[in-house]
């Protein structure tokens, strides 16, 4: 006796295959990734710091374009000042813009008292922090030093880098300005902008110039 053929051919199983849809997306945030590291190496500040805030918005930061805007406008305004001439760096990180000056341009080595040269900048930022654009917002100021004691008088870098942050808010508050935004830092040489020492233990001189500043930050 001949058996019929099923007319339909037996079901085959598949593979559930819905795990592909969140390694798509991995996928495609890792080119996203890539992308924007390469692109970054070649941008701008500005752009750069779109790209910052753009990333930390998609993260889920809390970051917001009004935010962004500020920064951004702020540091344009900065430039227009010519400060950037006068040996201010203008950036930004995730808590705002910020305004870094080395101490060898606002006082002398392990001085507390501010140049006389470096009364004019400081009025200039002064200036742009009380308009109206930007004179709600709140200010700290960071003393920072190198790993070496610079002082002879004060007892360590964390005296020294406060009583410099202290001098510039003061001079900053001298200037009209309310006393109630700002909030003065001393940082000691725990947050380095560049490596005091190299892997081999030598000191890097150019570095430890650089990381004596003070860094006035505006948080937006």
């Amino acid at each position: 006796m001949v058996k019929k053929k099923p007319s339909h051919p037996p079901h085959e199983e598949h593979a559930d295959e819905t795990w592909l849809v969140p390694y798509s997306d991995l996928l495609t945030l890792l080119l996203a990734l890539f992308i924007v590291l390469f692109a970054s190496s070649s941008l701008d500040k500005d752009k750069a710091a779109q790209i910052q805030y753009a990333l930390a918005a998609a993260f889920g930061s809390g970051v917001t374009e009004d935010t962004e805007g500020n920064i951004i406008n702020f540091m344009n305004d900065a430039r227009d000042l010519n400060l950037e001439d006068e040996g201010v760096i203008i950036s930004s990180d995730a808590n705002g813009a910020t305004l870094e000056m080395t101490s060898i341009n606002l006082f002398d080595k392990g001085s507390v008292i501010l140049k006389a040269e470096a009364i004019p900048v400081i009025k200039k930022i002064s200036y742009l922090l009380n308009s109206n654009k930007y004179k709600k917002y709140r200010i700290v100021v960071e003393g920072h030093t190198d790993d070496t004691n610079e002082s002879e008088t004060l007892p360590s870098n964390w005296e020294l880098s406060g009583a410099r942050a202290g001098a510039v808010t003061r001079e900053m508050i001298s200037n009209s300005m309310d006393v109630n935004r700002f909030k003065a830092v001393g940082l000691a040489e725990i947050s380095p902008a560049y490596p005091n020492k190299n892997p081999y233990g030598e000191p890097i001189p150019e570095n430890r110039l650089k990381n004596r500043r003070v860094m006035i930050r505006i948080e937006f």
